[in-house]
């Protein structure tokens, strides 16, 4: 019966949950990629803290076929009513104003922030195993600053290019004196703790328990790429080569932590020199 299923296609356990991640993952990607939410900049972290950080977070209990099927069937209930939430906002701007404002964010944020809690303990989810760790900070410390300093050249060189001064900073709060510069990159930082822990945690290391690192490697770096469409060519091109490198330096630190800390000091410079210039 096995070898008659791989002749007419059909796939068996390990692959089935390899798929769903991965159309999860999609899914998720193409709806945040295709929303315009840079304004105002407690509205962006909302959305893509449920996006990047919530959901994914939540589906560890969801897929693990080993949780008990009432936790299950909760954790995947919750994913379901998030993605609706967020469609229905979306898609009907009376509510998308009502939920941009601070009480509401806040409110709502706490809400998630708690029931993913108490689904990861009932689950007893070892958030290691996805990078959520310091991991072997001897190795990637010294590593993660020598890649920083050899990026400060390239960046600076970059940031004079005219396609980066049309980009950057991203975030007009950042041009508003040294508080303005602070407040942006440190909401950065937050966005950059679920951006990093999506592509180099929850993707990278729970793909790489079914397929081995090269492919997991190769799928969280043309994702990771596939969200830099729209930036400048060479942001795009780069971005597939650096996701490489720090899929390969989070993967050998067993945490997600090292790529966060280049994306960001990336982020910031680049910043940094686009306001200065």
């Amino acid at each position: 019966m096995r070898i008659l299923s791989e002749k007419i296609g059909i796939i068996d356990k390990k692959a089935k949950y390899l798929m769903f991640l991965v159309i999860l993952s999609t899914f998720l990607l193409l709806f945040l990629y295709h929303k315009d939410v840079w304004r105002p900049v407690r509205y962006w972290l909302f959305l893509n803290g449920l996006i990047l950080f919530i959901i994914p977070l939540i589906s560890l209990v969801f897929l693990d076929k080993k949780r008990k099927l009432w936790l299950q069937v909760f954790s995947g209930t919750v994913i379901a009513c998030i993605l609706i939430f967020l469609t229905k906002v979306s898609a009907t701007t009376r509510i998308y104003s009502i939920i941009k404002r601070p009480q509401y964010i806040i409110s709502l944020s706490s809400i998630f922030i708690i029931i993913t809690v108490l689904i990861l303990l009932v689950g007893k989810v070892n958030l290691k195993t996805y990078g959520f760790s310091f991991g072997k900070i001897r190795f990637w410390v010294p590593i993660t600053v020598i890649f920083i300093v050899c990026m400060i050249p390239l960046i600076y060189w970059a940031s004079g290019l005219e396609a980066f001064q049309k980009t950057y900073p991203m975030l007009p709060l950042a041009k508003k004196g040294i508080t303005g510069f602070i407040l942006a990159e440190l909401s950065f930082a937050l966005f950059f703790i679920f951006w990093e822990y999506f592509f180099r945690g929850y993707m990278l290391f729970t793909i790489e328990k079914r397929t081995g690192f090269l492919i997991a490697n190769v799928i969280q770096a043309m994702a990771f790429a596939f969200m830099h469409l729209g930036k400048p060519e060479l942001e795009v091109y780069s971005s597939l080569a650096g996701g490489l490198i720090i899929g390969w330096l989070a993967w050998r630190s067993k945490s997600f932590l090292p790529a966060f800390f280049v994306h960001w000091a990336i982020q910031a410079t680049m910043d940094f020199f686009a306001v200065i210039k």
